[in-house]
């Protein structure tokens, strides 16, 4: 594996671990703050939208990166093909 491809590789699952790893706290902090604060769940989701967009940005650059090692990867092995 060349060295782009690497840090494509590792770039994406940082992007991927930190959606993942947001997501699951996020919804567990929501859930303790319905629950124990006895807010509303629909004030509550309502004021974390800013924060699971920002999430799903990460998600898509996630996958953007994914797409761009995989393009890495299959131009690595049609380099050294004769046409």
């Amino acid at each position: 594996m060349r060295e782009p491809s690497r840090f494509l590789l590792v770039a994406m699952s940082v992007a991927f671990g930190i959606c993942i790893l947001g997501l699951m706290g996020g919804m567990l902090y929501d859930l303790c703050v319905v629950f124990l604060q006895h807010r509303t769940l629909e004030s509550v989701l309502g004021n974390s939208i800013p924060f699971f967009k920002t999430l799903g940005g990460i998600g898509i650059a996630g996958m953007l990166l994914f797409f761009a090692f995989l393009i890495s990867l299959i131009s690595k092995k049609n380099q050294g093909k004769p046409r």
